[in-house]
C-alpha cells in the first residue's frame, strides 16, 4: 500500500474513533438531560479528522529523520505552503530534505571521497545518489555530471571534508 493510501486510511481510523467517541458522549449528555445540536456530532469528526491531517503533515518530518541512521545529518529541506491549507503561509510545511549518513563516506585512492546523499521526500520514493568530494580543490562531481566549485556554504562539502576544509 502505497504512502497516500495509508494516510487515508489514517484519517478513516480517526474519524471512526471520534465518531464511537463523540456517540458516547452525546448519549451521556442525553442521559443526562442535555440535547445537543444534532450537527455536533459530524462537526466533531470532521474536524478530527483535519486535525489528524494537520497533525500528519507537520509531524513526517520528524518521523522520517527518527528513521535514519544514527548519525544521519540533515543537509538540506525543503517546504512548501499550499492554497487548500492556508495556515502553511505562516507555516510551511516540510516535505523532503537531503541526509548523509558519515558512515557511507568512502576515500578513494586518488584522495577523494566519496558519499552517498539520501533524497527523501514525502509521498516519494527516497532515492540514494552518490556524490564525489575533491576536498583539496573544492570540487564536488554529482554521479552523472562533472566536477563543480563546491559553494562557500555547501553542508555535505563541509561534512565529508571537514568544517575548516
Amino acid at each position: 500500500m502505497t504512502g497516500v493510501g495509508v494516510e487515508v486510511l489514517g484519517v478513516i481510523a480517526v474519524g471512526i474513533g471520534a465518531a464511537a467517541v463523540l456517540y458516547a458522549l452525546f448519549h451521556a449528555l442525553r442521559k443526562a438531560g442535555v440535547i445537543p445540536a444534532r450537527w455536533l456530532l459530524p462537526a466533531g469528526i470532521g474536524l478530527a479528522m483535519i486535525a489528524y491531517s494537520v497533525w500528519n503533515d507537520y509531524a513526517w518530518y520528524d518521523r522520517a529523520v527518527a528513521r535514519l541512521p544514527t548519525d544521519a545529518s540533515v543537509l538540506l529541506t525543503g517546504e512548501v505552503s499550499q492554497p487548500w491549507a492556508p495556515w502553511s503561509y505562516l507555516f510551511p510545511i516540510t516535505t523532503r530534505f537531503a541526509a548523509i549518513d558519515p558512515a557511507s563516506i568512502e576515500s578513494n585512492a586518488d584522495a577523494t571521497s566519496r558519499a552517498r546523499i539520501m533524497l527523501v521526500e514525502r509521498r516519494g520514493n527516497t532515492v540514494v545518489v552518490p556524490q564525489d568530494f575533491d576536498c583539496a580543490k573544492r570540487l564536488i562531481r554529482p554521479a552523472s555530471g562533472d566536477w563543480q566549485a563546491a559553494g562557500a556554504d555547501d553542508p555535505a562539502f563541509r561534512l565529508v571534508c571537514g568544517e575548516g576544509a
